[in-house]
C-alpha cells in the first residue's frame, strides 16, 4: 500500500509511514518493558546496592520531564527537604521507579495541574525509611480499579492508555522494583481529586529486606506505617 501510494497519493503515503514509526516505537517500548520484566522476575535483573542520595536522583528526573511538562503547563516540581538522609538502592532501579511514576502522572494529567516529588523521613516499627510520593492533580482513578493497578497488562481506560502509548506494564515493573530494594508501593486516588503514589526506601546503615510480601497482602495498603495523606 505505502509502494502505490508513494506515486499516487504522495499525502497518504506521509500518513502511512507516520502511522508505520508510531507502532514500531509502542512495538519498542513493549518489548523493552516485556524483557525488563522478565529479568526483574527471574532474579537476572542484579542490584547494584550502595548510598544514595535521593534529593540528586528527584532533581534529575525532574529535569528530564520538565519541557514536556511545560508544554502542558504542569507544574512539575521536586520536593526534598535538605538534611534527608541517604537511602539504600540501586540508582538505575530508583531512577526507573522515579521516572515510571513521574511519566504517568504527566501523562493522564490535564494542562495546569501540578505533579510533586516528594520524601519525607518516617519511623516505622522495624526500621527507618524514607518515604517517596508521586501526587498529581489529574482525574483520580476509581476506587474499583485501585486493588489491580500493578497487574501487567491491567488498564483503567484501555482506549486512552492506548492513544497516549502505554504498555501496561509501567507499574507492574514499579512494584517489583520496589520489592527488591526492600519497599514497598501503594496507591491513594479519588476521582476528582488526584493520585499519590508513593514508595519506601531504607535509610542507609541498615540491610534491606528483598523477601517478597504474602501473595494476599501485595495489593493492599503498607502496614510499615500509615499511608499518605497529603493527597493534593
Amino acid at each position: 500500500t505505502l509502494r502505490f501510494a508513494m506515486e499516487s497519493d504522495p499525502e497518504a503515503a506521509g500518513h502511512f509511514l507516520d502511522l508505520i514509526e508510531r507502532n514500531a516505537e509502542r512495538l519498542h517500548m513493549l518489548v523493552e518493558d516485556l524483557l525488563d520484566l522478565s529479568r526483574i522476575e527471574s532474579r537476572e535483573f542484579r542490584l547494584s546496592v550502595e548510598d544514595e542520595d535521593l534529593g540528586d536522583v528527584a532533581t534529575q528526573v525532574v529535569g528530564l520531564f520538565r519541557e514536556r511538562a511545560e508544554k502542558k503547563q504542569i507544574r512539575l516540581t521536586a520536593d526534598v527537604p535538605a538534611g534527608l538522609p541517604l537511602v539504600r538502592a540501586d540508582h538505575r532501579a530508583l531512577e526507573q521507579v522515579l521516572t515510571n511514576l513521574v511519566d504517568n502522572a504527566l501523562k493522564y494529567s490535564p494542562e495546569r495541574a501540578s505533579v510533586v516529588v516528594r520524601a519525607r523521613e518516617e519511623q516505622t516499627k522495624r526500621r527507618k525509611v524514607v518515604r517517596v510520593s508521586v501526587i498529581d492533580t489529574g482525574p483520580g482513578i476509581e476506587e474499583k480499579h485501585l486493588p489491580r493497578l500493578f497487574e501487567r497488562f491491567y488498564r483503567v481506560d484501555k482506549g486512552r492508555s492506548r492513544d497516549l502509548g502505554g504498555t501496561g506494564l509501567g507499574l507492574s515493573i514499579v512494584k517489583h522494583l520496589c520489592e527488591a530494594l526492600g519497599g514497598s508501593i501503594h496507591v491513594e486516588s479519588a476521582v476528582g481529586k488526584g493520585s499519590t503514589f508513593s514508595f519506601t526506601l531504607v535509610q542507609a546503615g541498615q540491610e534491606l529486606d528483598t523477601s517478597p510480601p504474602p501473595p494476599a497482602a501485595q495489593s493492599q495498603p503498607p502496614t510499615e506505617s500509615a499511608p499518605p495523606t497529603d493527597v493534593v
